[in-house]
Parts: structure tokens; C-alpha cells; sequence
């Protein structure tokens, strides 16, 4: 079946980088157990003062579908903020004070947006404290200050960086409070005749582990006055670099993936399938096939399917990435369906990806055989000392799942299984 015309309406609904939002939010999400929503909702609901939130998960596990959905539960009850750091600050000079000033710049926008004035005094003291870092000279501000102009700026500003402008090096820590103070102000005369501020901080989860842990030990990243939800790399999340940092945020919450092998008693992985945690990933493909009609709903042969859902690890992104593999080779076979041999050939094409070091396959035989990470290291010539479960949680090697006991375990990414194996063989 290659006619271009039956496979052209399946890839729009196959993206891997794309989070639902919108109407495919409704039309196609799947519930799954445990969702850290309903928790965020309840925190929110039992909180008297600004609390602030840590969400982690490994890429591509759903987390901005997730804070999507709690946009929308949360739209009646809160002015909700949407901060998009990776769209709007660059991965590789982002530090806390980019992330501060992007919030500050963003709450005033929303706020604008749904209509409220931002009083005179405000708005001077928020321009008069944001120029202090957008500008130079007076002459470069071009005369008389005016807050659209300021923020126009200010947003080109912050694609670079304030310590990685070509023309000058900004030494923001001075200006800083100047900011929080002038945007704490305005959320607080604001909440007094608008629902409360809720700001979700999404993107910050695709840092590199280094860049995240150096932003997150700012504790100014917490004093801005207004509830907040950061997103946060998982091996961040895990790392005991990370744990006295992490006292300053009272909520960290993790969108893990549903497992595809059971744990045992003790959290240790065993080889039995999870049925659940599989059939919610099939349900996942599936929802996307019904929706195109009766046609495409058959178009996976169900052990097919199994292997895809297993081969993932339970990681939403890495699904859809296997199924688009497997809908192009059946397509360029002219095949009627996805069988098992075509499967096994998109599991064979995404092994081929994987970076695994030597100092790799001991830490992946101990998590595989105990369920939990460690703190061993690794000097590198090239990087110096590594923890090597940081690495392999930030590159998805191992995996972090919850049991029914609501403990976390880690095992291997069931695609790394068979290279393990081989490892063992030739290490026995």
C-alpha cells in the first residue's frame, strides 16, 4: 500500500516533538496513572502562600502535555502564565537570571493580554529597573524609555544571553532585585482584582545537565511572588548534586513512564510483562489510527504493536519515533500492514542511535540487577568527573518508572537489553 494519498493524513498525527495541545488534547490524549496533575491541582487548591514546583521526567515522557492539561484545569481559577524557555532564551547561555527576567517579562504580557491596566507607577519602576539590563547608554535606548520598547528589546536580548552579547558583557546580578521587586509588585496589586498568578516554566527540562544544575542553585529562582512550575532534567531530579539546592523548592513531582516490565517486591526489574503499562502506550497509537477511520485502525498487527510499546520503554516520544519508523518501511515495502519483521527492523534502525561508553555497561548491569542508580563516577579525559547514572538518565539509557507501592525503580531502556546481554556474554 504506497499510494501517497493513504499514508499523507497519518504523519500529522505521528509528530514525536510535538506535545498535544489544543483540540488534540482532547481528541487524543490517553489517561495514565498517576498523572502528577491532579496532585498539582490539590497543592494549589491547599496553598495559602506562592508555592513553587519542580516537575521532572526524561524527555519525551509527556510532561508539557501534562502542564497543558493543567493549564486547562487551572484556566477558571488562575491568570495563567505559559513561559517557553526554549523558544525564547538560548539552551546553551541560559542561566537563572535570563529565566527570571523571561518571567517577569512574560507575567506583564499576560496580564496585558487579558485586559488589566498596568497602573503608571508600576509600569516606570518595572521599565526604569528592566533598561538597567537591556541597555548600555541612554543613547542606545533611544531617548525617552516607553515598557513596549523595553520588552521588545529586552526579548532580543535574552536569545543571547546577557553574558554572551557580542558587544557587551552584563554584569546582571546589581539589577536583579530592582526586577523582583518591580514585578512582585505588580502581582500584587494585580491579584488584588484578578484571580491569582500561576506561572509554568516549560523547557528548562532540555538543559543540559551542567547549565540546569548551575541555574537551579540560584535560590532567587523562588522569590518572585507567585505560584510557579519548573521543568527540570530528570537526571537533575536524582543527582545528590542537586539535593541541597533542591530543600529550597517544597514540591518535586515526576511524570514517569508507564512501565513495560514489572518490578518485583523489592523494586528490582524482572523480565514479566506489564500488561498495563503496554496497553496504555498501544491505546496511545491506536487513539491516533481510530481517529482516521476504520481503514486505519487495523493498519498494526498487534504483535507488532506489542513490540514497539516494549522496545520504547514507555516513553511516549520514543513511540511515535518507532511507529513513523515502521509506517515508512511498510509504505516503501508497498505492505498492507505493519508486521512484525518491519517492526523488528525500526528497532534495529533506532539501537543504532545509542551511544553507549565501556564505563557504561557495569552501571547498566547493576541498575538492570538492583533497580536503583549510584553515585559511581567516571574521570573523563575530555569532560573530568562524570557520575555515570546522571549520564545515563539524561540520555535515556535507563529509564525511571514508579511501582504500585508508589516507590521509584530504574532499569535499562528495553532497547539496550540485547547489547547488555552480549555485554555479559563477553564479560562472564
Amino acid at each position: 500500500m504506497s499510494d501517497i494519498n493513504f499514508w499523507k493524513p497519518i504523519y500529522p498525527l505521528f509528530k514525536p516533538d510535538k506535545p498535544l495541545i489544543g483540540r488534540d488534547l482532547q481528541e487524543l490524549y490517553v489517561w495514565r496513572d498517576r498523572s502528577p496533575v491532579e496532585r498539582l491541582v490539590n497543592r494549589l487548591e491547599m496553598a495559602d502562600e506562592p508555592t513553587k514546583f519542580l516537575l521532572s521526567g526524561h524527555r519525551g515522557s509527556g510532561k508539557t502535555t501534562e502542564l497543558r492539561r493543567l493549564e486547562l484545569r487551572c484556566r477558571d481559577s488562575y491568570t495563567v502564565v505559559w513561559v517557553d524557555t526554549e523558544t525564547n532564551l538560548d539552551r546553551f547561555t541560559i542561566g537563572y537570571a535570563e529565566v527570571i527576567v523571561l518571567i517577569g517579562k512574560r507575567i506583564v504580557e499576560q496580564l496585558s493580554e487579558t485586559g488589566w491596566q498596568l497602573p503608571n507607577r508600576l509600569e516606570q519602576n518595572l521599565t526604569k529597573s528592566l533598561a538597567k539590563v537591556t541597555y548600555q547608554t541612554k543613547e542606545e535606548a533611544g531617548g525617552t524609555l516607553q515598557l513596549p520598547k523595553v520588552l521588545q528589546d529586552l526579548g532580543m536580548l535574552l536569545k543571547v544571553g546577557f553574558q554572551r552579547d557580542v558587544t557587551r558583557i552584563i554584569d546582571i546580578r546589581p539589577a536583579l532585585s530592582g526586577i523582583l521587586n518591580a514585578v512582585n509588585e505588580i502581582v500584587e496589586v494585580a491579584e488584588q482584582n484578578k484571580p491569582k498568578l500561576l506561572v509554568i516554566v516549560d523547557g528548562l527540562d532540555k538543559l543540559d545537565y551542567a547549565i540546569a544544575l548551575e541555574a537551579f542553585r540560584s535560590s532567587l529562582l523562588t522569590e518572585l511572588d507567585c505560584h510557579i512550575i519548573y521543568t527540570i532534567p530528570i537526571a537533575l531530579r536524582y543527582s545528590t548534586s542537586f539535593r541541597q539546592p533542591m530543600e529550597v523548592f517544597p514540591y518535586c513531582l515526576d511524570v514517569l513512564n508507564p512501565p513495560v516490565f514489572k518490578c518485583d517486591e523489592n523494586g528490582c526489574p524482572t523480565s514479566e510483562k506489564d500488561d498495563g503499562g503496554r496497553e496504555l502506550l498501544a491505546t496511545v497509537v491506536k487513539k491516533r489510527l481510530t481517529k482516521l477511520g476504520a481503514t486505519y485502525a487495523s493498519l498494526f498487527q498487534s504483535d507488532a504493536l506489542e513490540l514497539l510499546c516494549e522496545k520504547s520503554g514507555g516513553v511516549f516520544r520514543d513511540l511515535i519515533r518507532l511507529a513513523v519508523d515502521a509506517f515508512e518501511a511498510t509504505q516503501s515495502q508497498q505492505q498492507q500492514t505493519v508486521d512484525r519483521e518491519i517492526a523488528q527492523a525500526a528497532v534495529r534502525d533506532e539501537q543504532r542511535l545509542n551511544m553507549i561508553r565501556d564505563y557504561h555497561y557495569p552501571e547498566l548491569e547493576y541498575v538492570h540487577r538492583t533497580g536503583r542508580c549510584s553515585d559511581r563516577t567516571f574521570r573523563s579525559p575530555e569532560r573530568g568527573e562524570i557520575t555515570i547514572c546522571d549520564e545515563l538518565l539524561q540520555n535515556k539509557l535507563i529509564l525511571g518508572y514508579e511501582s504500585p507501592q508508589g516507590s521509584h525503580w530504574f532499569d535499562v531502556h528495553p532497547i539496550l537489553l540485547d547489547d547488555l546481554e552480549r555485554w555479559r556474554a563477553t564479560n562472564a
